[in-house]
């Protein structure tokens, strides 16, 4: 491309007007810790490139529409990380006093769901602990693959010639191309403990330490649109079209506790209703992804039925409302399943576990530029499970939780091994 030295001047004062007062970077306003990560991929104020021709410095620039793509994926990164799923705290025993015997006897033969609750309670006055270990090793963000560069951002440049009273100039033209690359894993660990007050009165409470580690690459290329591949306007820092970036960081500590009372309120026949409330205290860092950063209330209706044939359907359905909704969305959440009795040892359990935003507007990650189709609204999992008397009031616990769509942050498989110990 042929230029004079008076347009060649023109574009390189332009290209350093690029610094926009809308893109400096104000800490207060933007995301901290582990949440930082992906939004300052690229620099703070954007992708910074090598000077041009002429020795004058180039500024950081790209529109607030290429920002709000990071934005997204962060946003998205954000919600399911802090509101991984927990396993119920509630206690695999249950019993009830038999006036004949004077003494408290089991009153269901299975060991109860995992992820989910059944109706019955663990009986007056009884005691039980437990611990679970489970590991997040994330996949896929709305069905894009983490691992491979599937995740696309691109990048337009500032509208230099609007900011002097100019048609746009021809460099404005050029974009660049990012790929995302990431490797997330959280390790959760929960201490849980549920108490009977009364013969149909439990309360709980589960107590997570949750370990995030976030590793990012990005490989950014500049696509020559409008200054051609012999114009050297447009470089990285290394002098070529292409560079890639990374950036790690991890962290551990409390996630949001969560506190339960549930109260079984009627038996008619071999049926039990029981109703359930959570509340989930903001306790983890939000900025570290360990927590939703606003309080959460879980009311619930919770059904069970005695064992037909050693198997015993529960189901439950309740709201998850939150206090702010600019930080987690109402969600309407369900469970269905069943727990299984092989023999008097061993439980085999099987739960479906839903959720759905309620007026979700969150938009789906991996668009590309200007998209604006909104994420589905449900979440679905299947939990598969056993839970193994291992010794006298001891019962061990192993399950996997399966995906069964892609929305949002999604593992392949998360594995669980728990104990708990009834007194």
């Amino acid at each position: 491309m042929r230029m004079s030295r008076g347009i060649m001047a023109v574009v390189s004062v332009a290209v350093a007007l690029c610094a926009s007062p809308a893109f400096a970077d104000h800490d207060s306003s933007r995301p901290r810790g582990l949440s930082a990560l992906l939004p300052n991929l690229f620099g703070t104020n954007g992708i910074l490139l090598a000077p041009p021709t002429a020795g004058f410095s180039h500024a950081a620039h790209f529109t607030a529409a290429s920002e709000a793509q990071l934005t997204v994926l962060n946003d998205s990164l954000r919600g399911q990380l802090s509101n991984i799923p927990l396993p119920s705290p509630a206690g695999s025993f249950t019993f009830s006093f038999d006036p004949s015997l004077g003494a408290f006897t089991r009153s269901t033969e299975s060991f109860g769901p995992i992820y989910s609750q059944r109706a019955e309670t663990t009986g007056r006055g009884k005691l039980t602990f437990g611990g679970s270990y489970s590991r997040f090793t994330f996949d896929t963000l709305d069905g894009v693959d983490l691992g491979n560069g599937d995740l696309k951002v691109t990048f337009l440049h500032e509208p230099t010639g609007a900011s002097v009273g100019a048609p746009p100039f021809f460099f404005e033209a050029d974009t660049i191309t990012a790929s995302i690359f990431a490797d997330i894993t959280s390790d959760v660990f929960v201490l849980s403990a549920t108490y009977g007050i009364l013969d149909n009165l439990d309360v709980s409470i589960a107590v997570p330490i949750i370990h995030t580690a976030v590793r990012l690459k990005g490989v950014a290329k500049i696509n020559r649109i409008g200054t051609g591949a012999a114009v050297g306007i447009h470089n990285f820092s290394n002098g070529t079209d292409t560079i890639t970036v990374r950036a790690s960081d991890e962290s551990t500590g409390l996630g949001d506790i969560v506190l339960r009372a549930k109260w079984n309120f009627l038996n008619p026949g071999n049926t039990s209703l029981a109703a359930g409330l959570d509340f989930r205290l903001p306790s983890g860092s939000e900025d570290d992804l360990r927590g939703v950063g606003t309080p959460v209330v879980s009311p619930a209706l919770i059904f069970s039925a005695r064992p037909l044939f050693g198997v015993s359907p529960h189901a439950q359905a309740g709201f998850h409302f939150s206090t702010d909704r600019s930080k987690l969305d109402h969600e309407l959440f369900y469970a269905v399943g069943v727990d299984w009795a092989l023999f008097r040892p061993l439980t085999f359990v099987f739960d479906l576990l839903g959720r759905r935003v309620i007026d979700n507007q969150r938009v789906r990650a991996g668009q590309s530029l200007g998209g604006t189709k909104i994420a589905s609204s449900d979440i679905i999992d299947a939990s598969i499970g056993v839970k193994v008397n291992v010794w006298k009031n001891v019962i061990g616990v192993a399950n996997v939780l399966v995906p069964l769509n892609e929305t949002g942050l999604r593992d392949k498989a998360t594995p669980l091994i728990g104990l708990e110990v009834a007194f």
